[in-house]
């Protein structure tokens, strides 16, 4: 990411884009029947959920003449893969599930389940709030407990609008 800072949170952005997110990843196609991200609910030995990083955060913010503020902001978080996996081969369906997952919801083509797939748009949200892009990062396994249970990470990062009028 830039070395940009935030200059405020959008409190409200935040219950609309976890909302918002967890219907999103939720329509994945590469999900096993009944398999559901949830939001930081994770079994003790697997599981797949899905964390918001620091909140919705405020980057810049414009006022017009007419006092309609633009806010750009963003929505850091990381989708979490546990796991008891202690094969080479395990992990690496791991790793390969987050990226595919990744490229699927930034707009990328992927195959899922052995058909071609692309998410053509993103969830409509509310409040003057549009999605314009999700970016992501690489995923990768964090250092393996004790018992082989092991959480694998995907960082991403919606970047949206926030657009109201200032009273």
């Amino acid at each position: 990411m830039d070395e940009t800072k935030p200059i405020g949170k959008d409190a409200r952005g935040y219950e609309i884009l976890t909302a918002a997110i967890r219907e999103l990843l939720n329509q994945y196609p590469g999900l096993l029947e009944g398999e559901i991200i949830k939001f930081e609910e994770l079994k003790e030995d697997s599981g797949i959920a899905f964390s918001a990083d620091s909140g919705a955060l405020v980057f810049s913010e414009k006022e017009d003449v007419c006092g309609t503020v633009k806010q750009e902001c963003r929505y850091p978080f990381y989708v979490v893969y546990r796991t008891a996996a202690t094969k080479e081969r395990q992990k690496m369906s791991v790793q390969n599930f987050l990226d595919t997952l990744g490229k699927w919801i930034c707009r990328e083509p992927v195959i899922a389940n052995g058909v071609e797939t692309r998410l053509t748009t993103y969830p409509e949200l509310s409040d003057g709030r549009v999605i314009k892009r999700i970016t992501r990062d690489n995923s990768y396994g964090l250092e393996p407990q004790k018992n082989g249970i092991q959480d694998w990470l995907l960082p991403l990062s919606v970047q949206y609008i926030y657009e109201f009028e200032k009273w």
